[in-house]
């Protein structure tokens, strides 16, 4: 099965760079507002435009990962607030009054209570310590985001729907992680 995955994705590949190669050639990248226009027009820091690895990367991302993310958080988010009626009501209020704050703080607990991904692996690329334990480069390590917003530490009443604990207090870098 592996081998059908591979020809298939360097047949995606084929396309895709194809595609880059085409658009890089295009006169009117300023004039476009797709998101592959935009990437090839995008500079790193330093002043350089992406590489064409870079480009398919971030394309394949936001073909393979951003729609299916979007649309389960989304899907979560609804039916938190249908359940909790109290909330779509307030959340109803706040928009028709031109205001974000309960909005994003819906977003923020709906992320919390059902991360789209409940683990992420991040290769050490220096030593780290975590808990009082030192931790080589080269190691991978995996948080679990669905354990750390669960912590009553962090949330108190964990398990409880309450958008307003990210009015009362902003996410933390380390302890909410979307």
């Amino acid at each position: 099965m592996a081998g059908v995955t591979r020809r298939f994705l360097r047949g995606v590949d084929r396309m895709v760079y194809a595609e880059i190669n085409d658009r890089r050639r295009a006169n009117d990248l300023q004039d476009r507002g797709d998101v592959l226009s935009m990437l090839l027009q995008a500079r790193h820091e330093d002043g350089l435009p992406m590489s064409d690895v870079e480009i398919r990367d971030e394309l394949m991302t936001l073909l393979l990962a951003g729609h299916e993310t979007t649309a389960t958080a989304l899907a979560w988010a609804v039916e938190r607030l249908v359940r909790h009626p109290d909330r779509q009501a307030q959340l109803t209020e706040e928009i028709h009054a031109g205001e974000y704050q309960f909005r994003d703080a819906v977003v923020k607990e709906t992320l919390r209570l059902r991360p789209v991904i409940s683990l992420v692996a991040r290769r050490l690329t220096a030593t780290m310590a975590i808990g009082g334990v030192s931790l080589p480069a080269g190691v991978t390590v995996v948080p679990s985001i669905y354990l750390m917003h669960r912590r009553p530490d962090i949330y108190p009443d964990p398990e409880r729907f309450r958008p307003e604990r990210f009015l009362e207090q902003r996410a933390g870098t380390y302890t909410w992680i979307p």
